[in-house]
């Protein structure tokens, strides 16, 4: 599992001027989900990946091995 970089994910979400439903949408799970990974609650590394991409960020500016 995998931890988010709290202030890196919500600041690169708000970026692109995304609500935690669009980019929930954009990375296929649940606003819930987004909405965990932004508390700092862990993700599997799949998901932490589509994150990234979808951000345009790589994984290791917004995510730590747990």
């Amino acid at each position: 599992m995998v931890k988010g970089n709290i202030e890196a994910i919500k600041a690169a979400r708000l970026e692109r001027g995304w609500s935690l439903s669009e980019l929930a949408k954009q990375v296929d799970v649940t606003k819930e989900t987004v909405a965990r990974i932004e508390r700092g609650l862990s993700a599997y590394p799949a998901t932490a990946k589509k994150v990234a991409d979808a951000l345009g960020r790589p994984v290791a500016e917004l995510f730590t091995i747990s």
